[in-house]
């Protein structure tokens, strides 16, 4: 049955501490992704009381994080140890008897353990722009990822479910397709001839042609697995908009059809392109603080005023549940406005 809070009757105001991440500072400063044994000590109490006292109307955790492993029971992939692995049933629980929307997360253009388990997964060549490279959406791994959102789905339908890292080859929308084993049927479907044997034999308008049909067939893959599992789980996608209108995003599938949008870099530009095209009823939500820079309060609360949802995070040093304290001047301001915001 669909919770009536999944939709509140304001803006969705949510601040997560994202177990995406851990940051070290000793030997060097260093941020990367968790691992499995990182957070899994995280009380989900504690976890819980941290984003309702923050001033949150939804409370967020992923399912699975970037990494590569999950904080709920799955026979699809690893899971944090020891209470890790509960954590996600235990803050479920909470949510649920406080009445408030649940929000998780699947990353869609990674997964570190799995980058590597099946590196023939990975699209060639992305691993120059971070060490763990992209896997293909052509790729067995939308066959996985869409068998883990429904096994995950049956036993937790969420209100709310966050694809993160929906891209190709890199967070930014020009990494050339690139030719490799599990291109060259869905290249012949889209293009109309032979996947050529060099990525500088695919002219521009076919490279940008053949992302947008590859990620629109992920796009309804990854809706549908949703619909299947928990038809009253709202979804929305995080694709890294770095400017208004990028022609791999304009008109396409995932932007009219999506529940929500979620502008994780939330330049004003683009803000004023996704609240100018986005369709009744759907989402615009803008991310007040962990994508750089500096939000002040007038701005989030701009933000607001023009019909936009909130979704920031903050990262930490493990297994201590706390901001790291250069985000923690930054967080008051975004607590500041979380506690005007009605």
């Amino acid at each position: 049955m669909e919770n009536p809070a999944a939709v509140p009757a304001g803006p969705i105001k949510l601040m997560m501490f994202d177990l995406n991440w851990s940051v070290h500072d000793t030997p060097r400063p260093y941020t990367g992704p968790s691992a499995p044994h990182d957070w899994a000590n995280t009380d989900p109490q504690a976890y819980f009381d941290w984003q309702v006292e923050f001033g949150n109307n939804a409370i967020f955790l992923q399912a699975y994080t970037y990494g590569g492993y999950a904080f709920y029971p799955t026979r699809l992939g690893p899971t944090a140890p020891g209470p890790g692995r509960d954590l996600l049933p235990r803050l479920y629980d909470l949510t649920r008897s406080a009445g408030l929307p649940f929000w998780s997360y699947f990353c869609v253009g990674a997964d570190v353990a799995m980058n590597n388990y099946r590196n023939d997964w990975v699209i060639p060549g992305s691993r120059q722009h971070w060490s763990h490279g992209f896997l293909g959406p052509e790729s067995p791994w939308t066959d996985l990822l869409c068998a883990r959102i429904e096994e995950f789905l049956s036993q937790y339908p969420v209100d709310w479910l966050l694809f993160d890292w929906f891209c190709y080859g890199n967070l930014t929308t020009d990494y050339p397709v690139q030719p490799a084993w599990f291109v060259e049927q869905p290249f012949a479907e889209i293009i109309g001839r032979p996947m050529p044997e060099r990525a500088d034999q695919i002219t521009p308008a076919e490279d940008l042609r053949y992302k947008r049909e590859v990620l629109s067939r992920q796009f309804y893959r990854l809706r549908d697995a949703v619909r299947h599992a928990s038809p009253h789980t709202r979804i929305v996608f995080s694709p890294p908009y770095w400017g208004p209108a990028d022609p791999l995003w304009v008109d396409h599938p995932m932007l009219n059809e999506s529940d929500g949008l979620l502008a994780e870099y939330s330049k004003p530009e683009t803000m004023d392109w996704l609240l100018e095209i986005r369709r009744p009823g759907q989402r615009l939500v803008g991310t007040p603080m962990g994508c750089g820079g500096t939000m002040s309060v007038a701005t989030i609360k701009a933000w607001v005023e023009r019909g936009c949802d909130l979704s920031g995070y903050v990262w930490g040093t493990p297994p201590t549940l706390a901001p790291h304290a250069a985000s923690r001047a930054q967080l008051d301001i975004v607590r500041q406005a979380f506690g005007e915001i009605a």
